[in-house]
């Protein structure tokens, strides 16, 4: 029965691709030499009017190789993976205020692998009270059911094990104020992680994850001052407090922590065509468990675009932040992650994307005897076309490389990942 399910989920997914693909050369018709969409030309969806509300549905459907499913340094096994994505989308169009509701699954299918099939998906809302002009209320609520990469930094590696899977609750509330030159953001979220038990081998022994059972909360304050029109500077401060709901973890640590952190930035708007904002401060972690320590040391980090052109856009960006770990040797890490990402339309209706990166992930040893350092590296390389033939439908190739290179041995591997995508939206 399931064979049989499969096989129908690939023979459809291969009859949208290879249908979209002739629908689109029948549809397309020459367009002007320029990339701004004109009347007709414009590909993004408008959705469909529900009372005040619009709604967005899709539906994409992707066929993807991949030459090493469990990200391991030998031994590696490719696979096909059939990937089926409905996301559905509730916007409010009010003058003021804002209410929105989403929901969106993905759904993985291997040929060979079928203990790596994965069922993620996601459900909430977000809303914005306006009380004034440049004066509001935000938050909003999530709920996420999603699985680790076998590559990810806290999956096992080289080994052949079900994939870990975690229930993730998220929940914020925001307040913004502008006065004049001056303007204030207070923010608080909590995170909530909820893991999954999974095996070793097909048939072999349960491996607990109730270890990293988790509530992260995190707490900012940012002032920002407007110097002249478009550069601002600002501080911001904030504190977080990880949670773990076991207080004694299988090891024989308490991995609870308290941090904060102090940070000096700019935001700076190059008339449109750049805009950047950086910063620079400090971080502490400090862990319940005098084995683990501190982590601490500087935070930087950039986001911004540079747009020369008007079809491209790049986006470079630095992000560097204290992560937990499920290692029994190392108490954290900081991430440290570089790279650009670049979006180019060749016409209004054929769009290439592709983004390079560079993560360092830098870990603290523990203060025990046996304990060992661990530095690892990622390169991240991948680039997709999507091709339009109506603002309803989209089709096109995309190809990843992954590589990871550690100082712990079994660590390193390199993935290819190539996959031919088709979508319908409204």
């Amino acid at each position: 029965m399931r064979k049989s399910f499969e096989f129908g989920v690939r023979i459809a997914a291969a009859a949208f691709l290879v249908a979209g693909t002739f629908a689109g050369a029948a549809a397309q018709t020459p367009r002007p030499g320029t990339v701004t969409p004109g009347k007709g030309e414009n590909y993004d969806p408008v959705g469909m009017p529900v009372g005040s509300f619009r709604v967005f549905p899709v539906l994409e459907l992707v066929e993807l190789y991949n030459s090493n499913v469990y990200a391991t340094s030998g031994g590696t096994r490719d696979d096909f993976v059939t990937v089926v994505r409905p996301g559905l989308e509730l916007r409010s169009n009010w003058n003021n205020h804002m209410l929105n509701f989403f929901t969106s699954g993905a759904f993985g299918f291997y040929a060979k692998n079928s203990r790596m099939d994965y069922q993620d998906f996601r459900v909430g809302s977000e809303f914005r009270v306006d009380i004034q002009r440049q004066w509001n209320i935000y938050g909003g609520a999530q709920f996420n059911r999603l699985h680790e990469d076998p590559g990810s930094p806290n999956a096992t590696p080289n080994a052949i094990t079900d994939p870990n899977k975690y229930n993730q609750s998220i929940a914020n509330l925001g307040y913004y104020q502008r006065m004049n030159r001056f303007s204030a953001r207070l923010d608080g979220r909590v995170d909530n992680y909820k893991y999954t038990n999974n095996r070793n081998q097909p048939g072999g022994a349960s491996i607990t994850n109730r270890d990293r059972d988790r509530t992260e909360w995190t707490e900012s304050l940012r002032l920002g001052y407007e110097l002249v029109e478009k550069y601002e500077i600002w501080v911001q401060g904030g504190l977080n407090q990880r949670n773990y709901n076991r207080n004694v973890d299988s090891a024989g640590f308490r991995r609870d922590s308290t941090g904060w952190e102090a940070l000096l930035g700019a935001t700076i708007d190059f008339g449109g065509i750049t805009q950047v904002e950086a910063f620079v401060g400090y971080r502490d972690q400090d862990y319940s468990d005098s084995r683990l320590g501190h982590i601490r040391g500087v935070m930087f980090g950039m986001t911004g675009f540079w747009n020369p052109i008007v079809p491209l856009f790049v986006k470079p960006f630095v992000k560097r932040t204290i992560e937990e770990t499920v290692s029994t040797t190392q108490a954290g890490y900081w991430a440290t992650a570089f790279g650009v990402n670049v979006d180019y339309a060749m016409r209004p209706n054929v769009k290439i994307n592709g983004g390079f990166s560079y993560t360092i992930n830098d870990y603290k040893r523990i203060n025990t005897p046996g304990a060992t350092s661990r530095n690892d590296d990622y390169i991240n390389f991948e680039i997709g076309l999507r091709y339009l033939p109506t603002e309803n439908f989209y089709v096109g190739p995309s190809y990843q490389f992954t590589n990871r290179n550690s100082n712990a041995a079994g660590n390193d591997f390199s993935r290819h990942l190539v996959a031919l995508r088709g979508g319908v939206q409204f």
